[in-house]
């Protein structure tokens, strides 16, 4: 697949500069096609190799500029492509106009998918629980990837809204971080001032960086790492796991460690007289949280496929996506993630904050 990709990305380094270059009348393309074709690999590179993980701020803004240089060949690619296709029918097209508008929409579309990066938006849902006691309201954060595309400033404006808020306590599940260039004092400083509760549990991201280390600054600065275990808070059954697939027989880009939800689930004893709100980076392994009799589970990691157009593509590899879905009794909530990973855009998706109130169902 990988080799299919690469075929396929310098197929495209050629054919935009020449289908270009030619609509404007020009003869000299290749200076183009190799700067393209040095982008679109540099920037394969740089997350292949994980050399993005580097707290050099000169590679936190490489892999930003890379990042968005590499969606704007994608979409100059398609929309290139697409007015290659319409042209072949027509005796007349209006090649250079066409030339200049695809460069023009396809710098638009990624402007705007920059800027609405830039900023979040918080939604707000209430899931009625069996057996719970009292409302609780919480707080979840999956996807903040802090790191080389977000810094203490963004941190400062999300913790700004839980204070707004004031759950009674906030759940950052998975990919907390993902550069070492976040693994500083004066960035886990800010959680010390949360005046509530707050839990952590593992991404793939913490392990491509170094998981212990971020569980560590995590615990100095008082955020609770859930890693496949219980606790008793807020009249429920608190469980976070450790990232994991569902199963021996799921396939995932992401596997980090041998653990399995079919396997942990079973090993984590539960108060069957309190109600369980599962947290799990990944949205897997549904029948098994049906099986332990979850109530709520919680989950991110498909970013709701970040940008156009991967907000369809990740329906093949994810069968939710983003938002609430009610599954044999269980209660699933998917972010679209509090961040974003890759190209610092959004298109078809926002930077998501859930507020999330759980109240007690009405006595049958």
């Amino acid at each position: 697949m990988i080799f299919v990709i690469l075929a396929l990305l310098l197929f495209a380094s050629w054919y935009v500069p020449f289908r270009i270059a030619s609509a404007l009348g020009k003869k000299r393309y290749w200076p183009f096609s190799v700067l393209m074709a040095l982008a679109v690999l540099g920037y394969l590179a740089v997350i292949m190799t994980g050399f993005y993980v580097n707290p050099s701020p000169v590679v936190s803004y490489l892999f930003v500029g890379l990042g968005l240089l590499f969606l704007f060949s994608s979409y100059l690619f398609t929309l290139t492509l697409l007015a290659h296709l319409l042209s072949l029918p027509l005796k007349k097209f209006p090649r250079k106009k066409v030339a200049w508008g695809t460069i023009a929409v396809a710098f638009l579309l990624v402007g705007w998918a920059y800027l609405q990066a830039l900023s979040f938006t918080v939604t707000e849902t209430t899931i009625e629980v069996k057996n719970l006691k009292a409302p609780v309201t919480l707080i979840h954060l999956p996807d903040l990837h802090l790191g080389p595309s977000r810094d203490i400033r963004y941190l400062t404006e999300v913790l700004a809204v839980v204070e707004e808020y004031r759950p009674d306590f906030v759940v950052y599940n998975g990919d907390l971080v993902d550069g070492n260039s976040a693994l500083r004092a004066e960035v886990f400083d800010l959680f010390k001032a949360v005046g509530v509760p707050q839990y952590f549990t593992t991404g793939n991201h913490e392990y491509y960086v170094n998981v212990d280390a971020v569980v560590g600054f995590a615990q100095d600065a008082g955020v609770i790492p859930l890693r496949s275990e219980r606790v008793e808070a807020f009249n429920l059954n608190l469980v976070g796991l450790e990232y994991m697939n569902a199963d021996r027989n799921a396939s995932s880009g992401h596997t980090v460690n041998d653990l399995y939800m079919d396997e942990e689930l079973p090993k984590i004893a539960l108060n069957p007289n309190l109600p369980t709100l599962l947290i799990h980076h990944s949205p897997v392994g549904i029948q098994y949280a049906v099986q332990a009799k979850v109530d709520v589970y919680l989950a991110g990691h498909t970013h709701g496929g970040q940008v156009f157009p991967g907000t369809a593509l990740i329906k093949e590899r994810f069968p939710y996506v983003k938002g609430r879905y009610g599954i044999d009794g269980l209660t699933l909530l998917v972010s679209q993630g509090a961040g974003t990973f890759g190209p610092k855009a959004r298109l078809g998706t926002r930077n998501e904050i859930q507020v999330v109130r759980l109240t007690p169902a009405p006595s049958a």
